[in-house]
């Protein structure tokens, strides 16, 4: 039987039957700032409001069931629509947007973009500059069990697909929003962004996520249960050179590409999560940066040759932290410009060109394997859902592009305005490394 992903098909009394656990296919194989500060913009995580609520009375299942989005195998992909300050949640099954929800307290001021998903599919959303108040990091629970009946009434108000928007707060599958503090009291442009792996894959329960702020260099671990900021340390030469984007190892090292990348001779920062100690790498391109199970970092972006500052072009990076050696695909010419990228696990790195093209990359030697147009311009992200399709965000379209790795066959599924996410979109790439 082929499974769909139905959203609005499976109907929840919210006090009385809880969805099923379901997380996403299992492959077999400086201190920190004021908690207090934080929770006072934590979404009230009440849960033994429920077991109150369901003991004073049960509902009826007629007349309170509730419909509830959902995606048969879990299997999920989250894209921050950085001009409308949401993010919109597709079923990767079918490309069906099941829910949207506003990332801020900024709502449409927020300036969302890295996303970043948990062993279980959980999701949080990094605000990087709202035009009100300071950058912040929002969490999303995947399925309904994860989130909280707060208004204790018995049923779950959340939203239904894109037209259903609810105010910044009164969504009960939004979990907490943090803000990112910054000593000067300015907003930080808190950018880079991930989980760490540590959570249950089961349960969600648990976990770290890892946040980069561009301006100050400030790398904070927050909570992933209540979103609590619980340690902080710096990297990069800010505000010129500061944290861009970030990926998890297998060793729980965060990897973080620093944002001169995009203009000049780059730097990667490796952030040992344990002692928070950072060591640099040099490599010859970032933008995009992703981890691959053996342990190596990938990256892409703008490549400019040390030898002649004049011959620009984009290139593809495989760096080996054991070796130090750089493996590199260099396409010359100065309209190139490479985006994210993602390892799809069998093989091949993904990479998405700003002009609209995606590039095939061989994981084996680095060698190019096909190059072809998948959609409108500004194609900035890419990342591999549980099925193994290979999914680009196109910023120009306002779409979310999957595309079958064996025909090349794209398909187009709206979004909302201006996305812009080029993280760990699905949860794939923790999972494949982490496993």
């Amino acid at each position: 039987m082929t499974k769909t992903c139905r959203p609005g098909a499976f109907t929840v009394v919210f006090l009385v039957v809880a969805l099923a656990a379901c997380s996403p296919p299992k492959s077999t194989d400086e201190p920190g700032a004021d908690a207090d500060a934080a929770d006072a913009d934590v979404a009230d995580a009440d849960r033994d409001g429920v077991a109150d609520a369901d003991e004073d009375s049960q509902p009826d299942a007629d007349e309170d069931a509730v419909e509830i989005p959902w995606c048969e195998q879990a299997s999920y992909i989250w894209i921050a629509n950085t001009e409308e300050g949401t993010v919109s949640k597709l079923c990767t099954l079918d490309g069906a947007e099941i829910a949207r929800y506003f990332t801020s307290p900024q709502e449409s001021m927020g300036d969302p973009s890295r996303t970043s998903v948990n062993l279980h599919g959980d999701a949080v959303v990094t605000n990087r500059d709202p035009e009100y108040g300071p950058s912040s990091v929002t969490k999303f629970a995947a399925e309904p069990e994860g989130c909280i009946d707060r208004s204790h009434d018995g049923q779950l108000q959340t939203s239904h697909g894109p037209t259903d928007v609810l105010p910044f707060g009164e969504d009960e599958c939004m979990i907490w929003n943090t803000p990112i503090p910054d000593e000067n009291a300015g907003a930080i442009g808190a950018r880079a962004t991930a989980w760490d792996g540590t959570e249950n894959p089961d349960t969600g329960s648990g976990g770290h996520v890892w946040i980069g702020a561009l301006t100050t260099g400030a790398v904070f671990q927050l909570d992933g249960e209540t979103g609590a900021i619980l340690a902080q340390t710096r990297v990069g030469n800010p505000p010129m050179d500061g944290p861009y984007g970030g990926a998890m190892d297998r060793d729980g090292n965060f990897w973080i590409v620093l944002s001169m990348c995009t203009t000049a001779p780059c730097r990667i920062v490796r952030v040992n999560t344990e002692t928070l100690e950072a060591t640099t790498s040099p490599v010859p391109c970032g933008y995009g940066i992703t981890v691959d199970s053996q342990g190596r970092v990938w990256t892409s972006g703008h490549y400019i040759d040390p030898r002649n500052p004049f011959n620009m072009g984009s290139c593809v990076n495989r760096h080996d932290p054991a070796t130090g050696e750089n493996a590199t695909y260099i396409v010359r010419g100065p309209n190139e410009f490479f985006r994210g990228l993602a390892v799809d696990g069998n093989g091949s790195v993904w990479v998405a060109d700003t002009g609209g093209d995606l590039l095939q990359i061989r994981e084996e030697d680095v060698s190019l394997v096909n190059r072809f147009h998948a959609g409108p311009s500004a194609v900035v992200g890419v990342a591999v859902d549980y099925q193994d399709q290979i999914w680009a965000v196109s910023q120009g379209g306002n779409a979310a592009l999957r595309i079958d790795p064996e025909t090349y066959v794209v398909e187009s599924f709206p979004v909302g305005r201006g996305p812009y996410t080029y993280s760990d979109m699905t949860g794939y790439q923790l999972r494949t490394v982490m496993y």
